[in-house]
């Protein structure tokens, strides 16, 4: 009984331990507005990459405790035009913000890479050469998300573009044919894939729309933040606690 005892203080004792060291940091939101997977599974159960990646750095001795908080793009763009962001903004490129240079924010080094596809169904495949490939077709998109050198062609005319809530519901469009071709990310194209069963229903154009890399955006009057999670960011991708994260999303 007493060792039982023992057990249940010592147990007892390291959670109120933690309660109190957690209480002693800065609580850090990491802002993301990409609600799509594998970045967002889930908001309701906190699932998802952009989540795994706050509790990744919550294992990390450092000085803040940080939670990963959806926020729509039009938001996030009026925080940072009244200089009102209090955190950090995963998975963004400085391309989508007017900063090629760098010198409105600071930004990490890349956290991961990415590709923007040109999709169409299997049974119509297309192959894709820029902009003008598309005159005349039917493009599904996302609301809200920009396509570098392809929304002036539809501003002209000469593409028409069909938007929807999310990827996933760009590639039900190819599907039900209401779109010629669609525009998803590869890593939440072979997500979808995987979790729809839709092995040989798409066709993935040689040339894609866009490649690029995903940072994260900090604001400058948080110097420091910007420096710790620099460090990790640059060292996590030979850790194997974040390779082990993302075989899961691998699976």
């Amino acid at each position: 009984m007493k060792k039982k005892s023992f057990i249940l203080c010592s147990c007892l004792f390291m959670l109120l331990t933690s309660l109190v060291n957690s209480s002693d940091k800065v609580l850090t939101p990491i802002y993301a507005y990409h609600l799509k997977p594998p970045y967002i599974i889930s908001l309701e159960q906190e699932t998802g990459l952009y989540f795994d990646f706050s509790r990744y750095l919550n294992t990390k001795a450092g000085p803040y405790q940080f939670h990963t908080s959806f926020i729509p793009r039009k938001r996030v763009e009026a925080y940072l035009d009244r200089n009102i962001l209090d955190g950090a903004l995963i998975g963004v490129n400085p391309m989508w913000f007017k900063d090629k240079k760098k010198t409105k924010y600071l930004w990490t080094s890349p956290i991961m890479q990415d590709t923007d596809d040109i999709i169409s169904a299997a049974n119509s495949k297309f192959e894709y050469k820029g902009p003008r490939s598309l005159y005349g077709k039917t493009l599904g998109g996302v609301l809200g998300f920009y396509y570098f050198g392809i929304d002036d062609e539809i501003k002209a005319g000469n593409i028409l573009r069909e938007d929807t809530t999310n990827e996933a519901a760009v590639l039900n469009m190819i599907l039900r044919q209401r779109v010629d071709v669609g525009i998803v990310s590869r890593s939440t194209y072979n997500y979808l894939i995987k979790q729809n069963n839709w092995q040989g229903r798409f066709y993935i154009a040689k040339r894609p729309h866009d490649k690029f890399t995903r940072h994260i955006l900090v604001p400058t009057q948080y110097a420091d933040l910007f420096s710790y999670l620099e460090q990790i960011v640059k060292n996590m991708h030979t850790d194997p606690a974040w390779q082990a994260i993302l075989r899961n999303y691998e699976e």
